[in-house]
């Protein structure tokens, strides 16, 4: 069984009593996999949560400013998260296609 430490999430070898990344005390029986996968599976929920203001942000902002709607699309699109990458995409669309228009309305 694949062992992992309960601090950090580094991969342990099977006779471990101490961390080799942060140097925790492995007392008790060791963390599995599961557990592992729970962290992980924790961690990126709280990240995509984290995201939701600024793609709110960023749609309302690609249709009433597009230049602030194309400055969050930015942001979006260099996070970690998949889901604030497709938003970043999504609200960059947006922003240009308005942006366009508006650019179109003006020279009529």
């Amino acid at each position: 069984m694949t062992k992992y430490c309960p601090a950090c999430g580094e991969q342990l070898i099977d006779e471990a009593r101490f961390c080799k990344n942060c140097g925790a005390e492995l007392n008790g029986p060791q963390t599995n996999v599961n557990t592992h996968q729970q962290n992980t599976r924790q961690f990126i929920e709280s990240s995509e949560k984290s995201h939701t203001l600024a793609i709110i942000a960023g749609y309302v902002m690609a249709i009433l400013i597009p230049l602030i709607g194309l400055i969050i699309s930015v942001y979006l699109l260099t996070r970690d998260s998949s889901n604030a990458k497709k938003h970043g995409r999504y609200v960059l669309i947006v922003a240009v296609v308005i942006w366009v228009l508006s650019i179109l309305a003006v020279l009529r």
